[in-house]
């Protein structure tokens, strides 16, 4: 039995010219609308029926993008006769070549230990971390590996550019690489990329739309940008304080403010009760007279009203995933214009390493962002940073009007 497939762009005929080359892993940039998802169903069928008794494996980060594939490919050929069985709980998918596709997540990535496959797939590879590449995915095709196809949107220069860039070195005959670009796709939905790139900040949309490794990739800040000082200088003008909470896992910071945007003090503590990491902020709260922003998320509603009975000039700021996008990108503009500066890496590196890693996640669903530390990382110096500029910009008197010799 002969089974055609559908028509393809350039953009994919590329890669499948891939398939067919000499080159064991290959890497394919593939940004948001330039149909990734279709390809690799693709390729799963090509292999699996072309190269009869194939093992394959298709590798998502999440359990919820390796089921939505495998439900799709099974819906696509349920009526072709080429299905052997479909379990879905052991999300496994059998052909009757005799072929076998295995849809997995490296959420938990040890339980993918002791597999071996011929053919695999590593979905939106960049956002798989590099020791699972090395430690778990390619230990399963070491010994019976034939083509391991690594495909994604960009996430900066981390390992997924690696591979593309030894794909592109001729020298490097065991690799391949190609890029797909949404303007070869004549499925193109024009309405979201417009409002893609309305709506996204640049990088963002070069990154997901464009698959342009660009330099910050996911990272939300430029360091190279960010103005700082190695001596903080003594108040000066209205000050303003912004808390982010803390106590067990995450710290309790308390940043200070001035009226330039320059950061005077930093208050950063854990692991301590909250009736003493509040009386050691009220110190310094008192001693720059400071105008409070307190996050009010979970414990910060009874924090709040801790400090607001000792401080009137206690206001509080509701966490949202918009309120936390506005200030954030907030942040970001007045970081990379100069309009906020921050102690020195050696002043205060906490504050510098959070910056550093801060990153975004990028929802095509929902077309949505959502800022944070990578998993198991802190980002609350950086909150703290974003709720004292947010204040201050709320806040800040910007001029004096007198009437009859009265201010």
């Amino acid at each position: 039995m002969t089974i055609h497939g559908p028509e393809l762009h350039e953009g994919q005929k590329r890669v499948v010219e891939l398939l067919k080359g000499p080159a064991k892993y290959l890497a394919v940039v593939a940004p948001r609308q330039t149909g990734k998802t279709f390809l690799a169903m693709q390729a799963m069928l090509y292999w699996g029926i072309n190269d009869r008794n194939s093992v394959i494996f298709f590798c998502s980060p999440t359990y919820s993008q390796a089921k939505k594939v495998m439900e799709e490919l099974y819906n696509a050929i349920a009526a072709s006769g080429i299905v052997k069985s479909y379990n879905k709980s052991d999300f496994k998918l059998e052909l009757k070549t005799g072929s076998v596709i295995h849809f997995k997540s490296t959420e938990r990535a040890d339980n993918l230990r002791g597999y071996t496959g011929t053919h695999m797939i590593i979905d939106e590879s960049a956002y798989h971390g590099e020791e699972v590449w090395n430690s778990v995915l390619k230990p399963i095709m070491l010994v019976k590996g034939k083509k391991v196809l690594f495909i994604s949107t960009p996430k900066g220069n981390n390992w997924f550019k690696a591979m593309y860039d030894m794909g592109q070195n001729p020298e490097q005959s065991d690799y391949a690489s190609c890029r797909m670009h949404y303007t070869e796709n004549p499925h193109l939905d024009v309405k979201e990329l417009e409002e893609a790139r309305r709506t996204l900040p640049t990088h963002i949309f070069q990154a997901e739309y464009e698959g342009t490794f660009t330099d910050s990739g996911q990272a939300v800040f430029s360091m190279e940008k960010v103005v700082s000082f190695d001596k903080y200088s003594n108040a000066s003008g209205k000050i303003y304080c912004g808390i982010d909470l803390g106590r067990a896992n995450d710290f309790t910071v308390a940043t200070f403010m001035d009226p330039q945007g320059k950061v005077i003090h930093i208050y950063r503590q854990n692991l301590q009760d909250w009736s003493t990491m509040v009386a050691e902020m009220m110190v310094l709260i008192r001693k720059y007279n400071a105008t409070v922003m307190i996050e009010v998320n979970s414990i910060g509603d009874v924090i709040y009203e801790t400090v607001k009975k000792q401080w009137q000039d206690t206001h509080p700021f509701t966490t949202s995933s918009k309120s936390k996008n506005d200030i954030i990108e907030g942040l970001a503009v007045d970081l990379h214009t100069g309009n906020v500066t921050i102690p020195s890496k050696d002043l205060f590196n906490p504050l510098w390493f959070e910056l550093d890693i801060f990153e975004y996640d990028y929802s095509p669903k929902t077309r949505t962002i959502r800022y944070g530390a990578p998993k198991s990382f802190h980002d609350d110096t950086v909150m703290s940073l974003a709720i004292t500029n947010y204040c201050r910009k709320e806040n800040k008197n910007y001029g004096q009007y007198i009437v009859q010799g009265r201010r």
